[in-house]
């Protein structure tokens, strides 16, 4: 194997806080070493290739780390070298799983059966007595203390051995990470400590239950899980303090856990004269008695840390893009919301969307899932066993990357998952998982205990979910209902329960039907991204044998408009429908009859009916096209015009003729009348004074006109103040004014 090969992989096992092995083989097969200098070690395991791209992966069972590798090969890696690595980590982590998988099994069985065959440990076994310590229910077994390890439902994964001069170690192939020893019974007040002899003098000084986390390393999983378990609990980390390792690692580790639960941190208080090698609270016990225990666990929570805004500066944050399972709908740790009538398909689509995260198959736009991962699903709803697993067969989900949501085990006591208060400790079986990318949470209102109808305490309820899809990375998609009575309002107004769950969520889908069957997914908002547009879908029953039936999706064509307008159409019945057509026919011929300017509404009225739209359909459509009534004058009637903004045109570029009429009231008004009436004269028959009031009104700017109607005149008296100013000697009589006003009403019928 090539020597530079082999020293950079030696390098990213020694990065990883682990010691590699002396002789490193790059056969693509899984090795074990030791990790702790002992001969006898065989947590470490790796496995290399050294063909091709030199690849690989490493990590130790007993420490929980595991970490990829490839060789740094000065270069972008192509799309063929990137498929071609990716398939051969996930062979190695297939082959890494399986191993851990067996390990473990095999841990569980052998601790079951030493913890059976073990005895009540004495008070005066040798460790014990050297750390003034009482067993605390501990065993012993071939003369060493046995130390069990269970996770949060009491489960027994792994044991650890303590001998009589203070060597300890857990059990070959055991599990670690989240697994803890309780001392005493649980109350308002818990504690975490490092090692047992650390928990048994904090118990022993207060009285207080202690959970045993065994190294610092597992401090935050035992935190998290504790906090989960116990949500109403004062928890306190008691550190071990490091002060002369580098970095101090109990300090440090029991700080982080601190934060990530909100905990209160006692560190012993040593004084002036620290004894060589004093770390932890075993050692103050023993140095000052319990009482300096008590005093310190004490002072921790009368002085615990104020309460504090911090403040980021924008320029520490360093930008980073949204992370999409599905491009503009479905992102990694964000919360989303589905909600719809009953009926539509909500569930189906989920498990339809948990499918294609399970297979990294295509989503309903062609575009690629990016890698496939697995799926949490809780449901009070459906069946898993006759509902849910054939759903997501039919739509061929990969049901090895699916994990349903049973049920909590608090002490032994067994109850219903409930996403109220359980989700810290889903979050601790999440990080067992490798890749979870996606929770469906069906009904998300079960989020809340509280009042679902208040915006606070549903916000205070949701936000769990919301920090958890951040810490996890995976997206969480909750399923809602609309509220009954609800059609044609604002999509995101409808969802049931408080307005807060459209509004935390960053993305929400609404769904519906129309009375044809046709069904509809739009994106009723985005605060990540664009929000309307949708799919059409329809809804398949195969039959999956053994008198099971499933349903899928099967995804239409795309479709575009804002949500409350796809949501309305396609909900609308066929008497819906043609009423909508109707208005907005009648809103359409509005806007062209009213585009002259402001007609009055006993004309507008006769106008509809020759049109043949019923008055009362004109009347519903008045404000869809944007008409505004008014008053002509005081004591006039009402007239129906398009709502305009003023103008405001500056003096100097007024049109040519604005002057001509300012005598007469400066009046103003619409291009496209005085246009009707210009055309309707040039259309008229070749009479001299017909032809020469055309001429005339073909040189004025077209406003001017219009502005003589909007101001109440009539036709007539505009023509009267016409031949008065300009054809007072003209030939301008009653015959040529007749035929201007017949053929400017026929104009306006012929537009209509």
């Amino acid at each position: 194997m090539n020597t530079e090969i082999s020293d950079q992989f030696r390098s990213a096992i020694m990065s990883a806080g682990l010691n590699p092995p002396e002789h490193i083989v790059a056969d693509g097969l899984l090795h074990r070493f030791g990790t702790n200098g002992k001969s006898s070690d065989t947590s470490g395991w790796y496995c290399l290739h050294g063909d091709g791209l030199a690849a690989g992966a490493f990590g130790c069972w007993r420490s929980d780390i595991s970490e990829t590798w490839r060789a740094d090969i000065g270069r972008e890696l192509s799309a063929r070298e990137w498929a071609d690595h990716a398939a051969r980590m996930k062979a190695i982590k297939m082959v890494r799983d399986s191993e851990e998988r067996e390990r473990r099994a095999e841990a569980r069985q052998r601790a079951a059966d030493i913890w059976s065959r073990s005895k009540e440990a004495p008070e005066d076994h040798g460790y014990l007595l050297a750390k003034g310590i009482k067993p605390h229910g501990l065993r012993v077994h071939g003369g060493r203390l046995v130390v069990p390890m269970r996770d949060a439902n009491s489960d027994l994964h792994s044991l650890q051995f303590i001998d009589g001069d203070g060597s300890k170690r857990f059990l070959t192939g055991g599990r670690v990470s989240g697994c803890y020893y309780a001392i005493g019974k649980p109350g308002d007040v818990l504690c975490i400590a490092e090692g047992f002899a650390t928990g048994a003098s904090v118990h022993e000084a207060t009285g207080y239950a202690v959970a045993v986390a065994f190294n610092a390393g597992n401090l935050s999983p035992v935190a998290k899980m504790l906090r989960g378990k116990f949500p109403d609990s004062h928890i306190e980390l008691c550190a071990d303090d490091d002060a002369r390792t580098a970095g101090n690692p109990g300090l440090t580790k029991a700080r982080e856990a601190a934060a990530v639960i909100g905990a209160v941190l006692a560190v012993p208080d040593f004084g002036s004269e620290r004894p060589e090698g004093a770390t932890d609270f075993n050692d103050l016990h023993r140095q000052h008695g319990l009482a300096a225990v008590k005093s310190a666990i004490e002072s921790a929570t009368a002085q615990s840390a104020p309460h504090t805004v911090e403040l980021l500066c924008a320029a520490d944050v360093q930008s980073e893009p949204i992370k999409w399972l599905w491009p503009g709908w479905l992102a990694a740790g964000k919360l989303h919301v589905l909600a719809g009538p009953a009926g539509v398909g909500k569930t189906t689509i989920a498990l339809n969307i948990a499918a294609t995260v399970t297979t990294g198959g295509t989503w309903p736009d062609t575009s690629q899932c990016a890698r496939p991962g697995q799926v949490l699903i809780w449901s009070a709803e459906d069946g898993i066993a006759d509902t849910i697993v054939p759903r997501l067969r039919a739509a061929g989900a990969d049901l090895g990357r699916v994990r349903f949501v049973e049920r909590t085990n608090i002490g032994g006591d067994f109850r219903s998952f409930d996403p109220a208060t359980d989700i810290p400790l889903l979050e601790q079986e999440c990080s067992k998982l490798d890749n979870v990318r996606l929770l469906i949470v069906d009904p998300i209102v079960s989020a809340v205990a509280a009042n679902s109808h208040n915006n606070a305490e549903t916000r205070r309820a949701l936000q769990p979910l919301v920090d958890f899809a951040d810490r996890i990375g995976a997206a969480v998609l909750g399923i809602s209902h609309f509220t009954k009575g609800t059609k044609g309002r604002e999509p995101l107004e409808r969802v049931t329960g408080s307005l807060a769950f459209g509004a935390l969520a960053r993305v929400v889908w609404g769904v519906t039907k129309g009375e044809d069957d046709e069904r509809l997914l739009v994106r009723v908002k985005s605060n990540i991204g664009l929000d309307g547009g949708g799919f059409n879908y329809a809804l398949e029953y195969p039959d999956m044998g053994g008198g099971v039936i499933g349903s899928r999706v099967v995804w239409g064509g795309a479709v575009e408009g804002d949500a409350r307008t796809l949501m309305a159409t396609a909900e609308m019945d066929d008497e819906q429908a043609e009423d909508r057509s109707e208005r907005q026919d009648a809103c359409d011929w509005l806007r062209e009859v009213l585009a002259d300017g402001p007609v009055p509404a006993k004309d507008l009225k006769r106008w509809a009916s020759d049109a043949g739209h019923a008055w009362r359909t004109v009347e519903r459509a008045k404000k869809a096209a944007g008409v505004v009534p008014r008053k002509s004058t005081f004591a006039g009637g009402w007239r129906w015009g398009l709502e305009t903004k003023a103008a405001t045109e500056p003096q100097e570029r007024q049109p040519k003729g604005v002057a001509f009429f300012d005598h007469i009231g400066g009046l103003r008004g619409n291009t496209r009348l005085s246009n009707a009436i210009a055309e309707s004269i040039q259309r008229t028959s070749s009479a001299a004074t017909v032809n020469e009031i055309s001429a005339y009104l073909t040189d004025w700017p077209s406003d001017d006109l219009a502005q003589i109607v909007e101001d109440s005149l009539m036709l007539d008296s505009v023509l009267r103040r016409m031949n008065e100013e300009k054809f007072r000697q003209g030939p301008a009589n009653q015959e040529a004014s007749a035929l201007l006003k017949k053929r400017f009403l026929n104009s306006r019928t012929e537009r209509h």
